[in-house]
């Protein structure tokens, strides 16, 4: 986290961790468009000395991304529901 800054500062393309499927879908093409645009508000916000710039769109930003977290990991929950539920079934017959 960046002390100047409110939200966090990845380094999305560091190769300490291996690769995950989740780091190769369409997800972190997205999350690396929305942290560079996050990087620019920032800037832009500090060359103006105006610690509202940008403000509304940093947050519709953050929120949206927030929002689609949490839609997948419902998503998941469900999938894992269903295996087991066709587990359960399997397993009855």
């Amino acid at each position: 986290m960046n002390r100047k800054s409110q939200f966090c500062t990845l380094n999305l393309s560091a190769g300490e961790a291996p690769p995950t499927a989740v780091l190769t879908c369409a997800a972190r093409s997205r999350i690396e468009q929305a942290f560079s645009h996050l990087q620019s508000i920032q800037f832009a916000r500090d060359n103006r000395k105006d610690p509202y710039f940008g403000r509304s769109t940093e947050n519709r930003i953050v929120w949206r991304e927030l929002l689609e977290l949490e839609l997948q990991e419902v998503e998941e929950q469900f999938a894992r529901i269903g295996r087991l539920r066709e587990v359960a079934l399997v397993r009855d017959r």
